[in-house]
């Protein structure tokens, strides 16, 4: 039997927290409570939330602080926040949508309404969930005729909200990054086993046909609207920014910002595992092939803010890696 939906209603006065477990819990949700934002982060530790109801003047830690903290957490971010507040300059509005928050109602708010945008919100975030789950679940389905790659996408997407946020994009943007760069090789599933498998080097013939996987990928991903960047990410991975890459050799900015961004983490990820065909690289290794280069690889590949934002995370990539990294990569 599925668990009523949990709502953590966050405010520094009691009256409206009773307020509002007076409204939600004839309704069927189960609340709970937190007098700012640091009680608010101890309760989402402890138990799982479907939404958040948030204030904003507080003492210890704001709402807008809160709301930042939680969208820049992967395992928190998904939880849609409505914020709920006496200020109603659009100042404050719009430094509410900065912050993450999907909604924002000032008060004395309707209950009928507010009732309502709670309904839409959860609704909206089941879907998204379960779109989500899809998204990686086809992901992983390539993985099937590929070598043992472990957790290479899922590190791929953090390293890719890692860089996004650092070059300032929106937390609409770093989260479609985190959940569609996982399809970056889906593409890979078209490829004979023996090609994907295959010690040492390929043949210019093989290879030719391994980078069909980026046009693959595409078709597979399909045009619609909800997985547009996953499928520019998948079809535009392996252009370079001095143009000599594929599958149209695309150069500079006409290769999506999204595809930029993906390139250099999966490069990193990927020198960091050993394969059949390679051996495998330390943080410091594989950061030195990026930055000064191989017989492969080259920094003008790169976009060079990209670059830039890749050398300030370095650390950060190489903390990732250790954490995230697959029981069957450590042997």
């Amino acid at each position: 039997m599925k668990r009523a939906y949990r709502i953590l209603c966050v405010d520094d006065e009691d009256f409206n927290l009773d307020l509002l477990e007076a409204l939600l819990k004839p309704h069927g949700y189960e609340t709970l409570t937190a007098l700012n934002g640091r009680e608010a982060l101890a309760v989402l530790a402890a138990k799982p939330v479907d939404l958040v109801l948030l204030d904003i003047n507080m003492p210890v830690m704001n709402g807008h602080e809160l709301c930042k903290l939680l969208k820049a957490d992967p395992q928190l971010s998904h939880i849609p926040v409505i914020m709920i507040t006496s200020l109603d300059s659009k100042e404050n509005k719009m430094k509410g949508m900065e912050s993450g928050a999907e909604e924002f109602l000032s008060k004395p708010y309707d209950q009928t309404e507010l009732l309502l945008r709670i309904g839409n919100m959860l609704r909206t975030a089941e879907f998204e969930g379960a779109f989500d789950y899809l998204i990686l679940a086809l992901a992983r389905a390539a993985e099937a005729n590929d070598i043992d790659t472990g957790n290479h996408i899922l590190r791929v997407a953090e390293y890719a909200a890692l860089v996004s946020r650092e070059l300032g994009q929106s937390e609409r943007f770093i989260e479609t990054i985190r959940n569609q760069a996982t399809l970056h090789d889906v593409g890979k599933v078209h490829i004979p086993s023996h090609i994907l498998k295959k010690p040492g080097r390929l043949t210019p013939e093989e290879m030719e046909e391994m980078k069909q996987h980026t046009v693959f990928g595409a078709i597979i991903i399909g045009d619609h609207p909800h997985l547009e960047f996953g499928r520019r990410i998948a079809l535009c991975h392996h252009e370079r920014w001095d143009g000599t890459g594929y599958p149209k050799g695309l150069k500079g900015e006409e290769i999506p910002l999204e595809a930029r961004i993906t390139a250099i983490c999966d490069c990193y990820d990927a020198l960091r595992n050993s394969r059949v065909y390679k051996p495998n690289y330390d943080h410091d290794g594989a950061c030195r092939i990026i930055t000064v280069g191989d017989d492969r690889m080259r920094p003008e590949h790169f976009d060079p803010k990209v670059m830039d934002a890749f050398k300030k995370l370095a650390p950060q990539f190489d903390e990732l890696y250790k954490k995230m990294l697959d029981p069957k990569e450590k042997v």
